[in-house]
């Protein structure tokens, strides 16, 4: 992939909603699992719909600071901006809010890659695992 590419993910954002629901709670409160896996999906989705079909992006690194608790029933929303590009490495900023203010942000690395490889290597590994059993 060219690297002018790369340079055009800079700016790029992508804001997402979704209702905390029983099964994103733990003892009533969203869990930080749960917001984490909305944040990185929020970033996962930035890049898909700019990435050619034949790629996709991987986290190899996630910092989350989760803040301020949130019940069931919000509303909340996360936003993802690209901050900077590095190769076929990609760094996303991202926050996310409840109906009351902010309850987190962080940081996202992802790697772009092939799928064809990345399925290949998985291949590759799983292989190892027969072999031990």
């Amino acid at each position: 992939m060219r690297s002018d590419f790369f340079e055009t993910l800079k700016g790029k954002t992508l804001t997402l909603q979704k209702v905390i629901g029983q099964e994103d709670v733990y003892d009533g409160l969203l869990s930080t699992a749960s917001l984490t896996r909305f944040m990185l999906d929020t970033s996962w989705k930035l890049l898909a719909r700019e990435l050619p079909e034949e790629f996709t992006s991987v986290t190899a690194q996630v910092l989350v600071s989760h803040e301020e608790p949130t019940i069931a029933g919000e509303v909340i929303t996360t936003s993802a901006s690209v901050i900077g590009t590095t190769e076929n490495r990609v760094f996303i900023s991202f926050e996310a809010t409840d109906e009351t203010g902010v309850i987190a942000h962080g940081r996202n690395e992802r790697h772009v890659v092939e799928k064809r490889l990345l399925h290949e290597f998985a291949d590759e590994r799983a292989e190892k695992l027969r072999k031990i059993r």
